[in-house]
């Protein structure tokens, strides 16, 4: 649509239309209202909702073109018959006239019809000239000029001979034209002798515009046989159309035959010699159709005329079937019953329209029957059916939550969210359901028509939400090409999670910065995978160099000598730490077995190195593994008795300085007789595990001695 016909900004404020240019508004309620002209008054075409407008309207300049095209077929077809038929032409020019004032288009009729008017008037007065000199010659006005044989007037002769030649050039009533140039011959044959006056150069232009009219009449009339041929073509091409419909037996094909009928009668002029033949043909073919249109009209009456008596018997059916429920009935095998009676009830087809509604609203009088008694003895339907109505009670107040919604982008969003989920609640018996639909429906429409009256606002809210994703889409784009895949991957995901938050924007461009954002990302996602190719690769060159150390670890594990087995697994466990990640289906397994031989290895040098501690490196040989588990037993304990013991002499001594605390007397003092009792135990004690020690050492020796 032009920019010159949209309203602007300011106008569309001041009015609220949706739309509107020189011709045509569309209202807020959507009603799309042709101008008032003089030619006919304000009227509305159709009704259309916000988003497609302005595609109705360009459909509708579409039709108008139509009609521009039907004026122009109008002047082709009557140009040279308005001197012979002038009655029948404005009779044609009045009806195309009511043809154009009436259709359902938009454009400027006022200028097309003023146009046309004034071509049909300049058609009607070249008519009228061309038949006026014709007349006029009997009395010897125009085409036969005086003749006084003077000098003056003989050169005035063929002067207006020449003019008139001139003037009929304009003309394209080419039978006259030509009968015109011929009396100018005739005149110009018959006039006074020139008598040394110079009329070559009359002669030569009426010559030469004799040629002229010759060449325009001929280009006209090869012209007019191009189009004829044209029109021939396309009059095949609708006959094959036709006759193809015929041959299928498509007999239902009404419109489209409709449109075949149409176009034939838009094409206008054909050779001759085929017209009517063609005419024919195309009859024949239409007889044919409506002969079998009319048997089809017939068998369609009978069918549902059967589909009735078919209806009638289910329904009576269902009738009997309701009349025996009861308390005791299985509901759910009566669901299955009665649910086959309804399909085959909706299975059958049309019935004649005056008994339709009859029909119906006896099946559904049932179907409402059926669903109250099974809602009041069937507990668990009861159950189900309380449900739905929770859930689409639910949904109606969110969606009257919506009306008074500042964010009109998001809450048209969660419109439409509501309406699909809506749809996947199940159904409730259908006086409820109709009830909580028409609930339903008019919030969301009370929504839909603020949303309507707000149409400024909301495209505010979507260019917010726009601005907002752009900068998304750009920061997205920054981070495309990062090396930082762990990093980079994170920060993808936020935006992600930003992007779902923020509302919606103009249909028309969702899936265009969509389709952006999601490249960035695929930008990344791409590489990213294209690296982690790499990356298993080299993983599984790092898991075949940690094999090979690992299986040089498992060697040490029965190393002769643990400790030297430290020393040489030291190096190689440097090299299995080195190595890198390995696939990830690998990494558990290669650490536990890494670990398994490792603590063989160290648990070896640890019991090795303990027993050095007992015998001395030197002498481990001369020891065998249980001689120096026994030494090592006996040295950890004869260590905690040492311990036992010092810390047992600490005390005595304690115990011993407290009795210069006593003053000497003679009397019993309980006090100190415990304290002395309590060092003669502890000096009994000590002695004991004074001896121990000595018993162990002594084994100890005895041990080593044997061994030496």
């Amino acid at each position: 649509m032009s920019e010159e016909k949209k309203i602007s900004k300011a106008t569309e404020t001041e009015t609220n239309n949706l739309f509107e240019n020189d011709y045509v508004y569309v209202s807020p309620e959507g009603d799309v209202v042709l101008k008032k002209t003089s030619f006919f008054d304000e009227r509305k075409l159709t009704t259309v909702d916000a988003e497609s407008a302005e595609e109705q309207i360009k459909a509708f300049e579409l039709a108008f073109k139509n009609i521009e095209s039907k004026v122009e077929n109008y002047f082709q077809e009557w140009s040279g018959k308005v001197a012979d038929q002038t009655e029948d032409a404005e009779e044609a020019f009045k009806n195309l006239t009511k043809e154009i004032t009436s259709a359902d288009a938009v454009g400027d009729f006022e200028g097309l019809i003023k146009n046309a008017e004034a071509r049909l008037e300049e058609l009607k007065e070249k008519a009228k000239s061309a038949v006026e000199p014709e007349t006029e010659s009997v009395e010897s006005s125009d085409t036969e000029p005086s003749n006084d044989g003077e000098k003056g007037d003989v050169e005035t002769y063929y002067k207006e001979l020449a003019e008139k030649a001139e003037a009929l050039m304009d003309l394209t009533d080419w039978a006259y034209v030509s009968m015109e140039f011929d009396n100018i011959d005739n005149n110009w044959g018959e006039g006074p002798d020139p008598e040394g006056v110079d009329i070559s150069g009359y002669r030569k232009k009426i010559d030469e515009l004799r040629v002229q009219f010759e060449e325009k009449k001929q280009a006209h009339y090869e012209e007019q046989k191009k189009r004829r041929e044209q029109n021939l073509e396309k009059k095949n091409e609708l006959l094959t159309e036709l006759k193809k419909i015929v041959d299928e037996e498509k007999w239902t094909f009404t419109k489209e035959v409709g449109k075949i009928k149409g176009k034939w009668e838009r094409v206008k002029s054909v050779p001759a010699d085929k017209a009517e033949e063609l005419e024919k043909k195309f009859e024949k073919l239409l007889a044919t159709f409506d002969e079998h249109k009319v048997d089809r009209i017939v068998k369609k009456m009978q069918q549902e005329e059967d589909n009735l008596t078919g209806k009638l018997v289910i329904l009576e059916k269902m009738e009997s079937f309701l009349k025996d429920l009861d308390d005791d009935s299985n509901w759910k095998e009566l669901e299955d019953d009665f649910e086959k009676l309804s399909k085959q009830f909706r299975k059958i087809g049309k019935v004649p329209v005056e008994k339709n509604q009859e029909i119906w609203n006896r099946y559904h009088g049932m179907q409402d029957t059926f669903h109250s008694m099974r809602f009041k003895h069937d507990k668990a339907y009861r159950n189900q059916i309380e449900t739905f109505l929770s859930k689409k009670k639910k949904l109606i107040d969110q969606a009257e939550a919506l009306i008074d919604a500042d964010d009109l982008a998001d809450a048209a969003r969660r419109v439409n969210k509501l309406h699909r989920k809506w749809k996947k609640v199940g159904n409730l018996p259908q006086k409820d359901e109709n009830e909580m639909w028409d609930r339903f429906k008019e919030a969301t429409d009370k929504f839909n028509e603020k949303k309507a009256d707000n149409l400024d606002v909301l495209r505010d809210q979507e260019q917010e939400n726009l601005d907002e994703k752009m900068e998304l889409i750009k920061k997205a784009e920054d981070i495309q090409d990062s090396d930082d895949w762990e990093d980079t991957h994170r920060e993808m995901q936020r935006l992600m999670d930003k992007w779902k938050k923020v509302g919606p924007v103009a249909r028309r461009q969702s899936g265009k910065i969509w389709k952006k954002f999601k490249g960035a990302m695929d930008h990344f996602y791409d590489r990213r995978r294209d690296h982690f190719k790499e990356v298993k690769e080299e993983r599984k060159d790092n898991l075949k160099e940690k094999e090979d150390v690992l299986d040089q670890l498992k060697a040490l594990r029965d190393h002769e000598d643990p400790i030297s087995a430290v020393e040489e697994a030291k190096p190689l466990q440097e090299e299995f730490k080195k190595a890198g990640y390995v696939p990830i289906k690998h990494k558990n397994r290669m650490w536990k077995e890494y670990r398994e031989v490792c603590d063989v290895i160290y648990d070896r040098f640890r019991a090795a190195k303990a027993a050095v501690d007992v015998v001395g490196r030197k002498n481990i040989d001369n020891f065998s593994s249980d001689d120096i588990d026994e030494i090592r037993k006996m040295k950890s304990e004869s260590s905690k008795l040492y311990n036992q013991i010092k810390k047992m002499q600490s005390e005595l001594v304690q115990k011993k300085e407290s009795l210069s605390y006593f003053k000497p007397s003679g009397k019993s003092s309980p006090l100190l007789d415990e304290v002395n009792q309590n060092i003669e135990n502890l000096e009994n004690k000590l002695a004991e595990k004074e001896d121990r020690l000595a018993e162990i050492e002594k084994k100890i020796d005895l041990v080593k001695k044997e061994n030496d």
